[in-house]
């Protein structure tokens, strides 16, 4: 095993994770690489929505599909030829007769003969095609989901230590073990290689991660989950400490511990030193974990246990990324605004001076040289206090863009949902943070469709973003997920046609408030972060083919919205300094300045 590849789905704290997993497997001796060639293939999955789920499902069977490692002898090249001219499978292994098969299951039984079953079964050994993890939020609420996925060999949760299991299987496929072998000589997926010594299999009062170089189908019946087959099987009186979890890895961790304090999940992973895949802004998990229990959202049941990075392992990291080439730091976590506190729910946080997230922003801006920008994924009324808002302006570094989910403007809703904050208390903030900041850019998160919303409800949250200006306005419909409360209120679920018809409603405000707003910057000066060339960025603006010298760079500024311009001398990663010379609804474009 000498390559590897991590997908990823879902928020900035997986793709952070992601580069965290990468950052072992490195440790370890692989190679990075693209899907098609790895030995090892990660997929870092979501489980935030019925949707994140479902892709998250799609993105291990296209895995597993990919192409296989070992090459076909002439005996399996002609054996699958023959299959695909009669139609009984086509060149992915896809069979009218089986959802997912595997493809030398379908040769061998279209072709018995020895000597093709003997080149069938080579070229599908383990040894010749890459071995699938799945990590993640999915692998933590679906686990029979994930581990039913034929061809994934692990799944590995949040309630384990990630690290000390991916070491484990490491150490097991790298050969310094030999995996179990299969006891079935009838099965053709079963297999003993002369030299490799007999194990003894896993108990199954271990847990139910699954053995490597075993067959998921052939596992999942002995697996003895606590509660009967429900999408969230695993969850329900999980603390974390009922699964195959080390000892030691089951307390909680707080920035108070030391180095060696125990830890669950992705927090034992090791901290970033290099620069981190295809972006520019690196992302910094300062928090995990979540107890606040909003009724439409399944993480804390996923990610049970609070933690946050000790001041001193998020300075090192930082100056470490910026060592790497990132002059900008985004600061994220489950729930930013309960770092160093043993709770997200504020009424039992502890009252006092202590202020651990602005004593942390406080100490990146001091001690890490070179630190150009730092911003925040996300804050609540609760956590943008007077004192935050005061060290936050104290600092040139942070940028004068905040991302403040609103969910909706309803206080009706606001209590459905079990959010810990009222309409009131939002605008309050944002009125604080208009008045600390020189226009400052607001964004914000809405669910459209929450059980219950009515016309006179959503109007609500509109006069909210209509108030705030928000200049992005991140609408998603509301997608029951099981598990949760809000699933439960079926009788109140919102059409589709309506909620479709609130999204664009909502974008449109936006819209116009982001036109309004970065027109107010026309003949103005902005720096930029250079990013890739626009002809292949995600926010790349829809540009005329007839258009006369269209931009081909683009940037983000210190209020995030980005900058198209024409200039090759700046490079992806460069700060430039361009005038604003165009705005319209579409795009923003600039000019590089002398001064650059």
């Amino acid at each position: 095993m000498k390559t590897f590849c991590v997908q990823t789905l879902g928020c900035k704290v997986n793709h952070y994770e992601s580069e965290q997993i990468a950052a072992l497997l490195r440790s370890r001796g692989l190679t990075q690489t693209d899907a098609s060639h790895a030995d090892l293939r990660v997929i870092h999955t979501c489980s935030v929505t019925t949707q994140a789920a479902s892709q998250s499902r799609q993105a291990a069977r296209r895995m597993v599909r990919l192409p296989l490692l070992t090459e076909p002898t002439a005996h399996l090249t002609s054996a699958r030829a023959c299959c695909e001219s009669q139609g009984c499978v086509n060149s992915r292994g896809e069979t009218s007769h089986d959802p997912e098969p595997r493809e030398a299951d379908i040769l061998l039984k279209a072709h018995p003969s020895p000597e093709a079953r003997s080149e069938i079964q080579a070229a599908d050994l383990p040894a010749g095609r890459p071995r699938v993890i799945v990590t993640g939020c999915w692998a933590t609420s679906d686990q029979s989901a994930a581990s039913a996925v034929a061809g994934v060999d692990a799944v590995v949760s949040h309630h384990q230590d990630v690290r000390l299991e991916l070491d484990r299987l490491l150490t097991l496929w790298q050969g310094e073990q030999r995996p179990v072998p299969r006891r079935d000589p009838d099965n053709p997926r079963d297999y003993v290689r002369p030299h490799e010594p007999v194990l003894e299999p896993l108990r199954k009062d271990e847990g139910w991660m699954i053995e490597a170089g075993t067959p998921v189908d052939q596992l999942t019946p002995h697996i003895e989950p606590k509660l009967s087959d429900t999408v969230n099987q695993n969850l329900a009186g999980n603390d974390g400490a009922d699964v195959r979890t080390a000892p030691q890895a089951r307390a909680e961790f707080l920035p108070r511990g030391g180095a060696d304090d125990p830890r669950l999940g992705t927090t034992a992973l090791p901290l970033l030193g290099q620069r981190q895949t295809g972006r520019q802004r690196a992302f910094l998990k300062i928090q995990d974990g979540c107890d606040a229990h909003c009724t439409y959202c399944i993480i804390p049941s996923l990610r049970t246990k609070l933690w946050s990075k000790p001041v001193e392992d998020a300075v090192q990291e930082a100056n470490a990324l910026v060592v790497a080439g990132h002059v900008e730091i985004v600061l994220t976590g489950i729930f930013l605004g309960a770092y160093g506190q043993p709770t997200a729910l504020r009424r039992r946080q502890p009252q006092g001076t202590d202020k651990p997230l602005s004593a942390l922003i406080d100490a990146l801006c001091t001690r890490v040289p070179g630190l150009r920008r730092l911003r925040l994924s996300s804050l609540e009324p609760g956590d943008l206090t007077d004192e935050l808002l005061s060290v936050l302006r104290s600092h040139a570094q942070v940028v004068p863009h905040f991302h403040l989910p609103l969910q909706s403007g309803s206080d009706t809703l606001l209590r459905k949902m079990n959010r810990q904050y009222t309409r009131d208390d939002f605008l309050r903030m944002i009125d604080r943070v208009n008045n600390a900041f020189d226009r400052p850019a607001l964004t914000t998160d809405v669910v459209a469709g929450f059980p219950g919303e009515s016309d006179e409800e959503f109007n609500r949250t509109l006069e909210v973003v209509e108030a705030a200006r928000f200049i992005h306005v991140h609408a998603f419909p509301y997608s029951p997920r099981p598990g949760t409360a809000a699933a439960r209120w079926t009788k109140q679920f919102v059409r589709g046609p309506v909620v479709n018809e609130r999204i664009d409603h909502l974008r449109a405000v936006a819209a116009d408030h982001s036109f309004t707003f970065r027109s107010s910057f026309l003949g103005e000066t902005v720096e930029v972060i250079v990013e890739r060339d626009a002809a292949t960025a995600d926010d790349a603006p829809n540009i005329s083919a007839s258009a006369s010298d269209p931009p081909t760079r683009h940037g983000r500024c210190e209020r995030y919205f980005p900058v198209f311009f024409n200039d090759p001398r700046p490079r992806p990663g460069d700060s430039a300094r361009l005038k604003i010379t165009d705005v319209s609804p579409e795009q923003t474009i600039g000019q590089l300045t002398t001064d650059h």
